[in-house]
């Protein structure tokens, strides 16, 4: 894959290193503008942190990890400009190494309020036809491309499998197999829940890429909207 074939709003998530090569946080959150490819630029969003757009400085240097329909693709760059684009912070980065494919590893976390439905499978998992039992009916804690954080009111089994469905918006629910990774018990509203991490473990790209592209539109709105810092 060329840099020019990304496409045109296809969200990137950053993974950005130190003058040691140390990674210096999670990952980010952005997308991409295009490719200028005379001077072998590539022109992206300035990145969200924790809801407030991170200032990437000049001679970072960064990994862009992106999807493209069932592969995970990454490349390494290094910020040579900040600009504005329409009213836009956007940074020009020098790609360093080509375009290859990988096997996906940290995503941005976004804290978030979504409807979700499940029904825990037990300890392996069924084949799709097979799959049965009552959903039970949970809001989000946070949300990320990798897994979603849940609020339930029953300690699920970590390693167990479950089969769930989040609500996005009015029109976009996606269905996920996910793993269990912990469960803690909190108190919310003096009220106790349990705190549930899972990872999705089966969902399309396609799913996986409009999570983060909601992630994306969502902190967009909320700097618009004065919540963030930019």
């Amino acid at each position: 894959m060329e840099y020019g074939e990304i496409g045109l709003g296809t969200k990137i998530e950053l993974e950005l290193y130190d003058e040691d090569g140390n990674r210096l946080m999670p990952a980010l959150i952005s997308q991409y503008e295009a490719y200028d490819e005379k001077n072998n630029i590539v022109e992206i969003h300035v990145p969200f942190f924790e809801g407030n757009v991170y200032p990437v400085h000049q001679n970072t240097v960064m990994d862009v990890i992106f999807s493209k329909e069932n592969d995970t693709y990454m490349f390494r760059g290094e910020a040579v400009q900040r600009f504005y684009h329409d009213n836009l912070a956007m940074i020009k980065l020098r790609p360093v190494t080509p375009i290859r494919r990988i096997q996906r590893r940290a995503f941005f976390r976004m804290d978030c309020v979504l409807n979700v439905k499940y029904r825990v499978l037990g300890n392996a998992i069924p084949d799709d036809d097979r799959i049965e039992g009552e959903f039970s009916t949970v809001k989000t804690k946070d949300i990320s491309g990798g897994g979603v954080c849940i609020l339930a009111d029953e300690k699920l089994e970590k390693s167990s499998f479950i089969e769930a469905f989040i609500q996005l918006d009015s029109d976009k629910e996606i269905r996920f197999i996910g793993k269990v990774v912990r469960s803690s018990a909190v108190r919310k509203r003096g009220r106790l829940v349990y705190e549930t991490g899972i990872e999705y473990i089966k969902i399309e790209n396609r799913d996986r890429e409009k999570i983060i592209g909601y992630i994306f539109e969502v902190q967009r709105e909320r700097l618009k909207k004065g919540w963030l810092k930019a």
